[in-house]
C-alpha cells in the first residue's frame, strides 16, 4: 500500500510538472525578449514576434524587493496587444549589482530606460508610457511629472505620499490598489486620485503582491494605456496569472517528487521510536516532547531569544550591504544562538550533576579476584580486533550516508522551491552582494533551526520556531525592525511552512531531524536574500 501511495504521488508530481512547464511556455507565446543594459541598468525588452513596425511602448518598473521578472506578466498582456515593453532591474535588485541609494537613483534609471525605448526604431517615441508598482509606482509618478511628454502613467499600490503630492503630476494617471493592501497605501492612493482627470481603481480580494496578478488590474491598465495612446489592440484579453499559475504547478509538482524521494530514502533507515519516553538529558522518544527539566530552560531561552535577536538585527542591518536581509541575519542568528547556548548550559549542568553522583557512590570492580584480569586467548583478541575494525568501517559508512542524505535533501528541497519561483514569479539568481547575503542568511536560519531542534521532536521544533519568530512583525510595527518585514512576512511564513512539511515527512520515514537543517536553511534563505535589495 505504501509503495502504491508513493507511485501515485510521483505520478501526480510529474504530471503537474509537465502541465506547469506547458503553462509557462504558453505564457510567453507570441513574444520575444532582448536583454540589454542602459546606464548600467539590466533591461529585458519584450517585443511581439513578427513584423518590426513602430509601436507604442511601456516602461514597467518593479517595487522594493521585486525585479523585472516579477513584472513580466504585464509584458505578456501588453505585448500581445501590440506594445513594446521594457522591464528594468532597479538598483540593488536582481541582476543590478549597484546598491539602492534612494529615489534619485531610481529616477535616473527610469529616465534612462525611457530614453532607451524612444531611441528604438520599432518604437514611436511620442507613445512611451509608464507603469509601476509600489516603490516603482512612486518612481513612475515622479518620472511622468518631470517629463510631460510621457502621455500616460499607471501607478499600482502607490504608498509614497511625497510622490503622490508632486506637481504638476503625470498627464494621465491611473491609480490601482488592492482592497487588502495596508491602510496607508489605500489612503495615499485615494488622496492622489482626488486630482481631476485621474482614475482610482480598487481591486477586490487582493493584497500588495496579488494585485499584480489580478485580471482586473491588467484589464484596467491595458484599457487606460490604449485610450491614452490612441492604440487599437492587436489582440484582446489579458495574461495576468498564466505565468504565476504555471510556476505554482511546477512548485507543487516538484514538492511532490521531493516527497517521494525523501520517503524512499528514509525507509532505508531506521524508524525512530514512538514510545514517548525521555531520558535524563531530556531527549525524547517518538513523541518529541521535552522532559520537565528541559521545559524550564526552554521557557527562559524562548523569552530571551527575541530580545537578543532584535539587538543583533539592529546592529547587522547597519553593517551588512542589505539592510532588511541583514536584520534577518542578526535576528534569526541571535535568537538561534540563545537557544543553542541554553541547551549547552543545561547539558553541562546535567553532566556535573551526574558526575557528582558517580563520585559519591560505590565503585564496583569487575574482573578476577583482587581486580586481576582474566587471561584472554590470542584468538579471542584477534577476533575482537577484527570485529572492532568492521564496526569502525560500518560507522564511517553510516556517517557518510547520513551526510549524503542531509546534502541531498538540502539540494533537492532548494531546487524544488527556487527553480519554480524563478520561472513563474521573480528572479532567483543571486548576483554580487546577494551571494554573500544568501550565505549569511542560510547560516542564520540554520542556527535558529538547530536551536529549535534541541527542544524536542518535530512538533516542538515547529512550535519554538513560530514563537521565536512571532515578535518580528511586532518589532516592525513599533520601529524596532524594518517596516518592510510586515509585507514579506507571509513569504517567510510560506517558506518555513514548506520546511515544516519536509521535517514532518522526514521524521515519519526515519530521517533524523538534524539531516533537515541544511534544507531549511537554504530553502528559506535563498528566496528571501535574493529578493531583498542591496543598499
Amino acid at each position: 500500500m505504501k509503495l502504491l501511495w508513493s507511485v501515485v504521488t510521483l505520478a501526480v508530481g510529474v504530471t503537474l510538472l509537465a502541465v506547469g512547464v506547458t503553462g509557462l511556455r504558453a505564457a510567453g507565446a507570441g513574444t520575444r525578449s532582448e536583454f540589454v543594459r542602459v546606464g548600467g541598468v539590466p533591461v529585458e525588452v519584450v517585443v511581439p514576434t513578427g513584423d518590426r513596425v513602430r509601436r507604442p511602448a511601456v516602461v514597467v518598473v518593479h517595487g522594493y524587493a521585486g525585479s523585472g521578472r516579477l513584472m513580466r506578466p504585464f509584458a505578456d498582456t501588453l505585448v500581445r496587444r501590440g506594445y513594446v515593453v521594457a522591464l528594468p532591474d532597479l538598483a540593488g535588485h536582481a541582476a543590478n549589482t549597484r546598491p539602492l541609494t534612494g529615489g534619485n537613483a531610481i529616477d535616473r534609471e527610469t529616465a534612462a530606460v525611457v530614453g532607451l525605448l524612444r531611441a528604438r526604431s520599432d518604437v514611436d517615441p511620442a507613445k512611451v508610457a509608464l507603469l509601476g508598482h509600489s516603490m516603482g509606482a512612486a518612481a513612475v509618478v515622479r518620472a511622468g511629472s518631470a517629463d510631460q511628454e510621457i502621455p500616460a502613467t499607471v501607478a499600482i499600490s502607490l504608498g509614497d505620499g511625497e510622490a503622490a503630492a508632486v506637481r504638476p503630476g503625470p498627464r494621465r494617471l491611473l491609480l490601482v490598489a488592492g482592497a487588502l493592501e495596508p491602510g496607508g497605501i489605500r489612503a495615499t492612493t485615494r488622496e492622489a486620485g482626488r486630482v481631476e482627470g485621474r482614475r482610482v481603481v480598487t481591486v477586490p480580494l487582493v493584497e500588495h503582491v496579488g494585485v499584480l496578478f489580478a485580471e482586473r488590474t491588467h484589464d484596467e491598465a491595458a484599457r487606460w494605456l490604449d485610450d491614452a495612446l490612441g492604440h487599437r489592440p492587436e489582440r484582446a484579453g489579458v495574461a495576468a496569472a498564466g505565468r504565476v499559475g504555471g510556476g505554482a504547478l511546477v512548485l507543487v509538482g516538484a514538492l511532490l517528487v521531493l516527497a517521494t524521494a525523501v520517503t524512499a530514502v528514509g525507509r532505508r533507515g531506521r524508524r525512530p521510536g514512538r514510545s514517548g519516553r525521555s531520558d535524563r538529558s531530556g531527549r525524547s522518544g517518538g513523541s518529541g516532547a521535552p522532559g520537565a527539566d528541559r521545559l524550564v530552560w526552554l521557557g527562559g531561552a524562548v523569552l530571551a531569544a527575541p530580545v537578543v535577536g532584535i539587538v543583533a538585527g539592529l546592529v547587522l542591518a547597519r553593517v551588512l550591504p542589505a539592510p532588511v536581509s541583514g536584520y534577518l541575519v542578526g535576528y534569526l542568528g541571535g535568537a538561534g544562538a540563545v537557544l543553542l547556548a541554553a541547551d549547552l548550559v543545561r547539558r553541562h549542568a546535567l553532566r556535573q550533576d551526574d558526575s557528582g553522583q558517580a563520585t559519591g557512590g560505590a565503585q564496583v570492580h569487575v574482573g578476577g579476584q583482587g581486580g586481576a584480569r582474566s587471561p584472554v586467548r590470542a584468538g579471542e583478541r584477534e577476533g575482537a580486533g577484527t570485529r572492532e575494525e568492521a564496526g569502525t568501517h560500518e560507522e564511517a559508512g553510516a556517517r557518510f550516508r547520513s551526510w549524503a542524505v542531509a546534502v541531498g535533501v538540502a539540494v533537492a528541497a532548494t531546487v524544488a522551491v527556487v527553480v519554480p519561483v524563478h520561472a513563474g514569479l521573480t528572479a532567483m539568481a543571486p548576483h554580487g552582494g546577494h551571494l554573500l547575503m544568501v550565505g549569511l542568511l542560510a547560516v542564520a536560519v540554520g542556527v535558529v533551526i538547530a536551536g529549535a531542534q534541541t527542544t524536542g521532536g518535530p512538533l516542538w521544533t515547529v512550535l519554538v520556531l513560530v514563537v521565536v519568530c512571532l515578535p518580528l512583525p511586532v518589532a516592525a510595527g513599533v520601529g524596532l525592525a524594518p517596516g518592510f518585514l510586515v509585507l514579506i512576512g507571509p513569504l517567510v511564513a510560506v517558506l518555513f511552512a514548506v520546511y515544516f512539511a519536509v521535517v514532518g515527512l522526514a521524521w515519519r520515514v526515519g530521517i533524523p531531524l538534524w539531516q533537515t537543517v541544511a534544507a531549511g536553511a537554504l530553502l528559506v534563505a535563498w528566496p528571501v536574500a535574493t529578493a531583498l535589495p542591496l543598499g
